[in-house]
């Protein structure tokens, strides 16, 4: 069944490249890496809401200080998910 595919090899029309160029800028290879300002947000995104809901679970259950520790993480989170908004949208503060 496959014998009649045409190998790669025998296909003369496409260049053989290096695997370096194919991973390059250029004609032929993919475009660079993205930021990982996305992947930065989900993950801050998901610390927030799993330190929140753990913090009411905590301090509901009569832990003051896992839910302070814990509230205090979220804190950090929003911080983050403030500092990722600004970095995305090329609001940066600017200096006098």
């Amino acid at each position: 069944m496959t014998s009649s595919l045409p190998h790669q090899r025998e296909q003369g029309d496409l260049p053989r490249r290096r695997w370096r160029r194919r991973l390059s800028r250029g004609s032929g290879g993919w475009p660079p890496a993205r930021s990982a300002l996305g992947l930065r947000r989900v993950l801050a995104l998901f610390g927030l809401l799993f330190c929140g809901v753990t913090a009411v679970l905590f301090a509901r259950a009569g832990n003051p200080g896992a839910a302070a520790f814990l509230a205090l993480l979220a804190a950090v989170a929003v911080v983050d998910l403030v500092v990722i908004h600004r970095r995305a949208h090329g609001t940066a503060r600017r200096r006098r």
